[in-house]
């Protein structure tokens, strides 16, 4: 018996229930009815006995007789074990004993129903007392009972029974005894009727039916025929039976509400927002079947009594597929009371969906598999499984709206299913969204970040954008390339920037082999020789090859810069360490797409794989490529790929191959040079060229020009790269000359940097560009002292280019620079302008003040501007100290909208810069990092931003340094003031710690303190986007805007930080100047944006009674005589820092209670929002500062009364 009992308990016999119906309403499962409950059956519940509430205790001994046992008065409602799982919550009209149920509690009485079939099972020979049972199955119920003669003396439509003492009574009242009674199955709440799949060889069907109210349990049981053909026919109309059961019926529901409920919850905790589209959910009930498992023979009384079992269901949300065991337990258990054991598996995951309609067969099996993972594999049977296979394949096609039918009917073998056509609706950029999303929550993972791109055709590209954090994991990169397989709506995709490295390396094995795409979606095939070359290959491999020939609509891939920082190649071209690990890892970027175009399996063209290492012998293989005939190639970037001599010269050998085809070629930067012969030679195959980036590639002979006139006179370039080759006057004689040709009218960038060059070779090609040309041109680190003055010259008649960048040059007279700024401030045609790192071997003087003040007064065509100096470890560029003053300029400028200007000490002396940012009325960002701002520093600019309306975005510090700054900020005011703690000489000598009761408070003080200039900034720069967008900033623009889309476009993308963001995140304003209607507006708003207002909104109260440490109280005094002064010529400096002297008479006497103070208000509860200032680009670092003797005390902190910045707001 126990070994029996063991055999049993991977699935328990369930016990013989009479479940009725109960009223559900029901949105989303199948077969869902609505039936009325008789006044005769609610009698009958009320009087229902204790007996009939069976436990989980044995079933009885044999020496027991099913009449007396079913008639015996049990001391309890049960045992302990079923008290426990019943778990009766107390708002449940049940009462906490178990209800007296009746043995039948069908309305319909036996002699009333229709009876389909009838029919003897067979005998278990292996049992002592071995009895044939019989079975009925009618328009109601199924019913098994233990004999012909119990059968007729239920149903008198069979006959009379052989024995004579049966009442009459039993014919009338239709009640059948305790020991003729058997198992009732009310077709309402069969589940499933399938073929019994024990090891056994008997034949036999296995029939789950849901228990009677109130409880939430299954029960089974198997019956067995003599003859495979008995058991088919039995089967069949059992079947049949229980489907006009359902369509009679169709409001009938088993999932009770607590359960119900459980399930929403479900869902939503995988699936956020689920739960508001609850038509989305679907609920089957169904059974669980076990296969192979042996039957162990049943004895008469264990035959009469299956006992309650758990309870299954499937689920189908919007994106997953819930699996859910529910342990025994009844209606009035709350819903967070139900014990629930849930599995969950991604719909886009199912790797088999094997089932039949053809034959009813209601047995059905799911298989998913995640990647890395093993298969898991439900064998389930519902009478619902047509409803689960078409809620599947709808689901499939939704979640996966481009993948091929015939990959669906793959996973789907459905016998007698028809091919689907299922057309989806909405389905944006190829339902990429939906995809995306339901292949991250398969695999539990973060969405990433991406986007979409347009090119110049009007061209779809998707772009994966880096991660903000850590680097990606593989199944969020594989969530990516799966949602991207098959889709045919983008023509290019971009990975630039974004490490794949976490997919190097890693081998995913599937039985069924859906990981590699053999079939495209035009029907291409794979040819065999390709195929076995991908059966071993690792994942990224795979999925590479996947994106580029499932869909085959993709034209470009961008793989620039994709093995993250440890296998990233540092400029110009020499690795950083471990060459031979990146190397390995870009191999399994460039294999994939080298097999496609050997074997033509691909419609890729423009390949970029610039920042990558490339292995000799992938440099080999690109380079028997491209001599192929059949190898179309119109774009190929390698630059910063680590190629040597050797390898650079087999590439550029090859690439004439490409010589009507290839239209944009990057080779710069990389570790070797080639021969100056054999890149003229195939510079004169290409004849289709129009972006050539080739800086550092070889070394040019004294007098030979670089190109051949003959085919520089036919290409009509868009760009041009020499940069780190050093040109001679004949290649510069040749450039001026193309320069003229109309051929160059197309040409857009025209990069010379480090080329060597003096200011009178660059003013040869400036004259013969002519005047405004639209061009950028970049001719940083060149040798620009001598021939300045022709240089100046054709600046000042506005010849040259209308975006100009002039970087890292250091002149070695100040009085070249001077002449530099003057023509500058003279010219008209430069619209964007960038002197970054650019300065003087002298320090700055006056006079050079003076120009660059000029400049920024008097020039009004530069609307782009970078001013910016620069910090190595070995060295430095600064404009020096008075260059703040020079500043003064920018208040009256009303050209500049984008200004940069990092790394220029600008925290020496803070008030002209914030003079000019309070009275500038054109500026849209401002760019100031790197300049050591302390905290009174901060707090002032922000203060003065207060006045300003037209910036939109500000940043002044640097994302990297902004907790080590906090931080070394709250270390130095903690040593200081535990300085000031120690009053006796022998507290010198010993170790002192500050309290924690003084040195928390003071490190709140500090953080609180840069938390709350952070927020101020944020309001004022969210009030003038509102301005912007409203056209209510109040810039006078007095400019042309015939060119600033164009130009815009141009100068965002040259110019890069706060210009870009603000180009692409704001549209154009409704109204550039405001009009009457618009004033109304914006009076009416005059509370939140005009400036009186919004300056007491935004700022402290100096009135507030309420004591801050000193480094916010100094803040405000910082503005007082140093910054708030008209006259700029005193440079006094800003307050100090916590290291000055002034720091240590900071009293610490009355912390708590300003602590106390602090902690009542309710205006300094602030939230310190990190996403929003990484946005925005905010960060902290201390720099080193200057002070003059001027740097003295504030009158009111040195005579004890303590100035408060923060106003209340009221």
């Amino acid at each position: 018996m126990q070994d029996g009992n063991l055999r049993r308990k991977p699935l328990p016999t369930l016990r013989t229930t009479s479940p009725v119906s109960i009223q559900r309403k029901s949105v989303e499962e199948p077969g869902n009815m609505e039936a009325k409950k008789s006044r005769s059956f609610s009698k009958a519940l009320r009087s229902l006995s204790n007996s009939s509430m069976e436990s989980l205790s044995p079933v009885p001994s044999k020496g027991s007789t099913s009449s007396r046992r079913l008639h015996k008065n049990h001391s309890g409602s049960g045992s302990m074990i079923d008290k426990i799982h019943r778990r009766v919550s107390s708002h449940s009209p049940m009462s906490t004993s178990p209800p007296k149920l009746s043995p039948i509690p069908l309305d319909v009485p036996y002699s009333a129903m229709e009876i389909i079939q009838h029919g003897p099972l067979k005998a278990d020979i292996s049992l002592l007392k071995a009895r044939s049972e019989y079975l009925v199955l009618t328009n109601e119920c199924l019913v098994r009972f233990g004999s012909l003669d119990a059968a007729k003396s239920s149903f008198p439509q069979l006959g009379q029974p052989a024995n004579k003492r049966t009442n009459a009574a039993n014919h009338s009242g239709n009640k059948p005894t305790a020991a003729d009674l058997r198992v009732e199955m009310p077709l309402r709440n069969i589940l499933a009727a399938f073929n019994e799949e024990g090891s056994s060889p008997r034949f036999g069907i296995e029939v789950w039916w849901a228990s009677h109210w109130p409880k939430l349990s299954y029960c089974k049981t198997q019956l067995f025929f003599s003859l495979p053909h008995d058991r088919d026919r039995w089967l069949a109309e059992i079947q049949h039976a229980c489907r006009m059961n359902l369509r009679k019926s169709p409001g009938h529901s088993l999932i009770t509400d607590n359960l119900r409920t459980r399930i929403y919850h479900i869902v939503e905790t995988c699936e956020p927002g689920a739960s508001q589209q609850e038509n989305k959910i679907s609920i089957f009930p169904v059974a669980k079947r076990v296969i192979g498992m042996p039957q162990k023979s049943l004895s008469l009384d264990e035959s009469l009594h299956p006992v309650d079992g758990p309870s299954y269901y499937v689920v189908l949300g919007p994106c997953m597929c819930y699996f859910l065991e529910v342990l025994k337990a009844d209606v009035g258990v709350s819903a967070a009371d139900l014990r629930v054991k849930v599995q969950s598996f991604g719909t886009v995951t199912i790797t088999r969906f094997k089932a039949s309609v053809a034959s009813q067969e209601q047995r059905f099996v799911m298989s998913f598999r995640i990647p890395f993972g093993r298969e898991t594999r439900l064998e389930l049977a519902s009478i619902h499984y047509r409803r689960v296979i078409e809620t599947m394949t709808k689901l499939d096609r939704e979640l996966k709206p481009m993948w091929p039918q015939h990959l669906q009917q793959d996973i789907f073998d459905v016998k007698g299913l028809p091919p689907p056509l299922q057309l989806t609706s909405g389905n944006d950029l190829g339902g990429l969204k939906r995809s995306l999303h339901a292949y991250c929550a398969a695999f539990h993972t973060q969405v990433p970040r991406w986007n979409i791109e347009w090119d110049a055709q009007s061209q779809a590209t998707f772009r994966l954008l880096p991660s903000r954090s850590t680097p990606y994991s593989p199944l969020q990169l594989l969530a990516v390339f799966r949602a991207l397989r098959y889709n045919s709506y983008f023509k290019a995709l971009s990975f630039r920037d974004v490490d794949l490295t976490s997919l190097i390396g890693k081998h995913d094995y599937s039985q069924y082999g859906d990981a590699i795409v053999f079939n495209s979606l035009n029907g291409r095939r794979l040819s065999e020789e390709h195929y076995d070359l991908l059966v071993q290959a690792p994942v990224l491999v795979l999925e590479i090859h996947a994106l580029l020939f499932s869909s085959e609509s993709i034209r470009s891939i961008d793989l620039r810069n994709v093995l993250g920082p440890r296998a990233a190649a540092s400029l110009p071209g020499r690795p950083k360490a471990d060459p031979d690990y990146a190397r390995k890892l870009t191999s399994e970027i460039f294999r994939p797409i080298s097999w496609l175009l050997r074997y033509e399996a691909c419609r890729c063209h423009s390949i970029s794989l610039s920042g990558n290492l490339l292995l000799q012998s992938d440099v080999e293989d690109l380079a028997n490529l491209l001599v192929l005939d059949y190898t179309y190639l119109k774009k190929l970037e390698v630059a910063r790929c680590g190629m040597g001599d050797v390898g650079l010269t087999k590439f550029w050998t090859a690439i004439s191959g490409q010589f009507s085809n290839l239209e944009t070629l990057d080779t710069s930067d990389n570790q070797g040079t080639v021969k100056f012969e054999v890149l003229l030679n195939s510079l004169r195959e290409l004849r289709a060229i129009k972006s050539l980036r080739i800086a550092g590639n070889t070394r040019l002979p004294p007098g030979v020009a670089m190109f051949d006139n003959e085919i520089l006179g036919i290409w009509t370039l868009e760009e041009l790269d020499l940069s780190n080759i050093a040109l001679n006057d004949a290649t510069v004689n040749q450039l001026a000359h193309y320069l003229r040709l109309p051929n160059s009218n197309d040409m857009q960038v025209l990069r010379l940097n480090n080329c060597g060059l003096t200011s009178r070779q660059v003013a040869h090609l400036f004259w013969e560009m002519g005047q405004a040309r639209k061009i950028t041109v970049h001719i940083n680190g060149n040798r620009l002292d001598e021939g300045i003055d022709d240089l100046c010259e054709a600046i000042s008649c506005g010849f040259g280019p209308w975006s100009l960048f002039i970087r890292m040059v250091e002149f070695n007279l100040e009085t070249s620079y001077i002449k530099l700024l003057e023509a500058l401030t003279a010219n008209t045609t430069i619209q964007c302008l960038s002197l970054a790192g650019t300065t003087t071997i002298d320090s700055f003087s006056e006079e050079a003040s003076g120009a660059v003040s000029n400049f920024f007064s008097k020039n009004d065509t530069v609307r782009f501007l970078d001013f910016s100096g620069f910090d190595a470890k070995l060295d430095d560029g600064h404009l020096g100290q008075d260059f703040s003053r020079a500043l003064i300029g920018l208040r009256s400028n009303t050209r500049i909208q984008h200004l940069r200007v990092r790394s220029q000490m600008l925290n020496v002396n803070i008030g002209d810069l914030a003079e000019a940012i309070s009275s500038n009325k054109t500026l849209h960002t401002l760019d100031c990092e790197g300049n050591g701002f302390n905290l009174s520093n901060f707090r002032h600019l922000v203060k003065h931003l207060a006045d300003n309306t037209t910036i939109r975005y500000f940043s002044a510090f640097d994302d990297a340094d902004f907790s080590r700054t906090v931080q070394k900020t709250v270390d130095q005011a903690i040593q200081i003031a535990s300085s000031v703690r120690r009053q006796s000489v022998m507290s010198r000598f010993r170790s002192e710690k500050i309290p924690q009761s003084v040195s928390q408070p003071l490190a709140q003080q500090l953080k609180d303190g840069w938390e709350d200039s952070t927020q101020t900034m944020q309001q004022v720069l969210e009030r003038n986007k509102l301005l912007y967008q409203e056209g209510q900033d109040g810039r006078q623009e007095s400019m042309d805007l015939d060119n600033t889309p164009y130009g815009d476009d141009v100068f965002s993308r040259d110019f890069g930080g706060l210009a870009l963001r603000a180009f692409r995140s704001s549209p154009r304003p409704t109204s550039w100047r405001g009009s009457s209607s618009n004033m109304d507006n914006l009076n009416k708003r005059a509370s939140t944006i005009s400036l009186a207002t919004s300056m007491n909104l935004l700022l402290p109260d100096q009135n507030s009674k309420t004591s801050r440490s000193y480094s916010l109280v100094s803040s405000d005094g910082a503005g007082s005589p140093a910054v708030d002064s008209q006259s700029t010529e005193s440079a006094i400096p800003t307050p100090p820092e916590p290291e000055s002297p002034v720091e240590k008479e900071y009293s610490l006497g009355n912390q708590q209670e300003e602590t106390a103070a602090t902690d009542h208000s309710p205006e300094y509860d602030y939230t310190f929002s990190d996403a929003r200032d990484r946005e925005l680009k905010l960060d902290f670092q201390v720099h080193r500062r200057f002070w003059s003797e001027e740097a003295g005390l504030i009158e009111e902190e040195d005579h004890g009364v303590q100035v408060d910045e923060r106003r209340s707001h009221e």
